[in-house]
């Protein structure tokens, strides 16, 4: 079955031109364009592609860091690739994800290296697993790749995890929050609204204002609450489709604090997937290309740019600087690694330089946003309450 993939090329004259081939995978799309005398800067699939790989990658829930910490062990014991794969299929109780791993282990057994066996499977696979394995089958040191591979998705892990979990009160309050302010008007409100308007007084219009939504829910409650399902549908909808569009990068990194904060996780963990990569043996301007999924849409762009910029000969702090992607303490340290050659190890301290950075501006953003959210959902709350209960005070005050 062939798939849609959108590559970024250079023409033989120099140009940047974005291409569309239909391939089986993405290297087979690769070498389509590169027979036409085309460079390839870049190759994602489209959106429907990418939307299949999606849910043939969810079918399966391999864990991949699992996976190559388990497959370097047993490769380190001594057993060959096929029998490590077997070995993990026999133990493996899901019975598709024991398919996939039999698959592969046929494609093995075809005399297909383990890299190209894991492409026949798409979007089992992550492209960055794909690719350490291929580099590592020309060093012959197939058990440590892996075992780098799955230290470093530990490590972004434990990353995403920081970031979760800085995440998580404040969406319980603004939850409960919502859901408070949602008891009040659909249910409080109605009933205060039948028990004042019985006594005929006149109203601060703040009070009336919200009186008069409390008859209209009384009186049409259901459509009320078909209404409000209906909201919240839509905004889940919405939420699901930009979270899995990548477009939601746009003006999540324009908000004041959040953006910046979300942009510095980006680049931490590009950083460290390209330290990562280049360390197992990938040149530097493929590992950034296979790193450009981490970053935000605006960011693949400018990766783009100074992946151009490389291969036209720039150096990589340079092109990463003119591209807008490297503050002064990364040009600093790139141009550093450059002069030693040691660039593995200046990627990773770089992404550690990111990630205290990281550590930092989430508890500053931490510090600032939730008491910040604790005031607006108790000024609302407190609003609500004090606007049911001025027609009560007026009413007390008229009978004394």
């Amino acid at each position: 079955m062939s798939n849609l993939f959108e590559l970024v090329v250079r023409a033989p004259g120099g140009a940047l031109r974005n291409i569309e081939v239909r391939a089986v995978d993405a290297s087979a799309a690769r070498a389509t364009a590169t027979h036409d005398g085309l460079q390839v800067l870049g190759c994602k699939p489209r959106n429907g592609t990418a939307r299949a790989m999606r849910l043939g990658a969810g079918r399966q829930q391999v864990d991949v860091a699992t996976f190559a910490h388990e497959l370097a062990s047993l490769i380190s014991a001594g057993l060959s690739v096929t029998d490590a794969l077997k070995t993990l299929a026999a133990k493996e109780r899901v019975g598709a994800r024991r398919q996939l791993l039999l698959d592969v282990v046929a494609c093995v057994m075809e005399g297909l290296p383990l890299s190209a066996a894991m492409e026949r499977q798409p979007g089992r696979f992550p492209p960055l697993l794909t690719a350490t394995v291929s580099a590592s089958e020309q060093t012959g040191d197939l058990a440590t790749a892996l075992r780098r591979y799955a230290a470093h998705q530990q490590d972004l892990r434990a990353l995403r995890d920081k970031v979760s979990g800085a995440a998580v009160y404040p969406l319980l309050l603004l939850a409960v929050g919502s859901l408070v302010v949602a008891f009040l008007l659909g249910v409080v409100v109605p009933k205060f609204a039948t028990l004042i308007e019985s006594a005929h007084r006149d109203l601060p219009w703040t009070s009336a204002l919200l009186m008069a939504w409390g008859r209209f829910a009384a009186e049409h409650g259901w459509a009320v609450a078909g209404g409000a399902l209906a909201l919240f549908t839509a905004v889940a909808v919405v939420v699901r489709r930009e979270w899995h569009t990548g477009a939601r990068a746009r003006w999540i990194e324009a908000l004041p604090v959040i953006g910046p904060t979300l942009r510095q996780f980006r680049h931490a963990q590009m950083y460290r997937t390209t330290g990562m990569l280049v360390q197992g043996g990938i040149p530097a301007p493929r590992a950034l290309q296979l790193s450009s999924e981490l970053l935000g849409r605006d960011d693949q762009q400018r990766l783009q740019r100074a992946i151009a910029l490389i291969h036209e000969g720039r150096g990589l702090s340079q092109a990463l600087e003119q591209a807008e992607l490297g503050d002064p303490v990364a040009t600093s340290m790139l141009t550093v690694a450059e002069r030693t050659g040691e660039l593995a190890q200046i990627l990773e301290r770089i992404a550690q330089f990111y990630e205290s950075r990281l550590q930092r501006s989430i508890e500053l953003t931490s510090r600032l946003f939730e008491p910040a959210l604790m005031i607006v959902i108790g000024l609302v709350i407190g609003a609500i309450v004090v606007l049911m209960y001025l027609p009560i005070f007026d009413l007390a005050s008229s009978i004394q």
